[in-house]
C-alpha cells in the first residue's frame, strides 16, 4: 500500500471515534506527561482541546526512546523497534493495535499527521541501535532535527500551525534540534556510561580522544572544557524576546558564535531572515524552547558538572518560565545571573 493510500485511509478515520478503556491512560497527564515535567507544562500551556493530542504524541516518543534502555539484548530490542514500525503501518491503515496507537488514530485523522514524521522518530531510535557514530557536528544537528525535530513539527501541527507554510514547520524541527542539542549537554555524563554518542567524530578527533576514552572515568571528568563551547554557539543561537537572534558583539559567547563555522552548524535557523518566525511558534514549543534557554543557563553556572550529575529545573520554576512563555506570547530568554 502506498503512503498516499496510507495517509488516506487514515483520514478516512472517524476524529470523534471513542477511545478503547486501555487507550485512556495514554490522556494527559500520561506517564510521559507527569506531573512536573517539563513536558507537562508544555502540554498544559497549550489548548485544552489539544492537551490529550500533545501527550499521546509525548508518549509515543518515549515509548520509542525506552526502548534501547529497557532491553539489554539488541536483537529482541530491534524486533521491539520493528513492531512498532509495523504500527505505524497499521495505524496509518487505520487498523491499529496498541492502546496508545488507538488513541492517536483520531489525532492523525483530525490533524492529517504525516507518516514520515512519524518514521523519523523510530529511525532516531535505530540509530541508537546501530550505535550510529555523527562524523561532525552538522550531521549530529541533522539528526536531532530529524528526531525530537519531528516531534516537535508533530506538535505544532495539531496547536493549528499554518501546514501551508513550510517555513514555519522547518522551524518547529529546528527549534526541536536545537532543544536535543541541550539535552545532550545535560545528559552527557549518562549517555557515556550507557555507551551513547556525546560528542561528534571531529571533536573527537579534536580533542585527541576516542569514545571510549571520554566514556572512561577519566575522559568525563573533560567534559566540563569539551562541553562549554558547544553551549556558547547553543547560547548565541537562542532567541531573543522579540524572536531576533541576540547582538553577537553583546556577549564573549556571541562572539565566538559570530563565525561562518556556526553558520554551517546551525543554518538559516539563526539568520535575521528567519528568526521572526520564533515568534509564530505555537505555545508548546514555545514553552520547550524556553525551559531549554534556562536550563542551559543553569548548566552553564554548574560549569557543566554533568559527568555524575543529571541537572535540571524545579518544578516551581518550569511552571513560571512556561506560564512567561505562553504569556508573552515568545520564547523569551533571559541574561543568565
Amino acid at each position: 500500500m502506498s503512503a498516499a493510500n496510507r495517509d488516506h485511509q487514515a483520514g478516512a478515520t472517524s476524529a470523534d471515534q471513542a477511545p478503547s478503556a486501555a487507550s485512556l491512560e495514554w490522556g494527559f497527564p500520561n506517564r510521559a506527561t507527569p506531573a512536573g515535567s517539563s513536558a507537562y507544562y508544555a502540554v498544559r500551556m497549550s489548548a485544552a482541546p489539544h492537551r490529550n493530542a500533545l501527550a499521546a504524541l509525548f508518549a509515543l516518543r518515549a515509548e520509542l526512546q525506552a526502548i534501547p534502555d529497557q532491553v539489554s539484548d539488541p536483537g529482541i530490542a530491534r524486533i521491539k523497534l520493528d513492531w512498532w514500525r509495523t504500527e505505524i503501518d497499521r495505524l496509518f491503515a487505520g487498523e491499529p493495535r496498541h492502546p496508545l496507537s488507538e488513541r492517536l488514530a483520531p489525532v492523525v485523522a483530525q490533524h492529517r499527521l504525516p507518516r514520515p514524521a512519524f518514521i523519523d522518530l523510530i529511525e532516531g531510535v535505530d540509530r541508537v541501535l546501530r550505535a550510529h557514530r555523527q562524523p561532525d557536528q552538522e550531521a549530529q544537528r541533522q539528526s536531532d532535527e530529524q528526531d525530537l525535530g519531528a516531534l516537535f513539527e508533530l506538535i505544532a501541527r495539531c496547536e493549528g500551525a499554518d501546514t501551508a507554510d513550510q517555513e514555519q514547520l522547518t522551524t518547529a524541527r529546528r527549534a526541536g534540534g536545537w532543544c536535543a542539542q541541550v539535552r545532550r549537554i545535560r545528559d552527557a555524563g549518562l549517555l557515556l556510561r550507557h555507551g551513547r554518542e556525546v560528542l561528534p567524530a571531529d571533536q573527537l578527533a579534536a580533542a585527541e580522544l576516542s569514545h571510549e576514552q571520554l566514556a572512561s572515568a577519566d575522559g568525563r571528568q573533560r567534559l566540563p572544557e569539551l562541553l562549554r563551547p558547544i553551549a556558547e554557539q547553543l547560547r548565541a543561537a537562542a532567541p531573543d524576546q522579540a524572536g531576533r537572534e541576540r547582538d553577537p558583539e553583546q556577549t564573549q559567547a556571541g562572539q565566538a558564535a559570530a563565525s561562518p563555522q556556526r553558520s554551517r552548524r546551525f543554518g538559516d535557523f539563526l539568520t535575521p531572515r528567519t528568526n521572526p518566525t520564533l515568534a509564530g511558534l505555537t505555545p508548546a514549543i514555545r514553552v520547550q524552547l524556553r525551559l531549554h534557554q534556562d536550563l542551559l543557563n543553569v548548566l552553564q553556572r554548574s560549569n557543566f558538572d554533568v559527568a555524575d550529575h543529571r541537572i535540571g529545573l524545579t518544578p516551581l520554576r518550569k511552571f513560571w518560565l512556561a506560564w512567561r512563555a505562553t504569556a508573552h506570547g515568545s520564547a523569551s530568554s533571559e541574561t543568565a545571573r
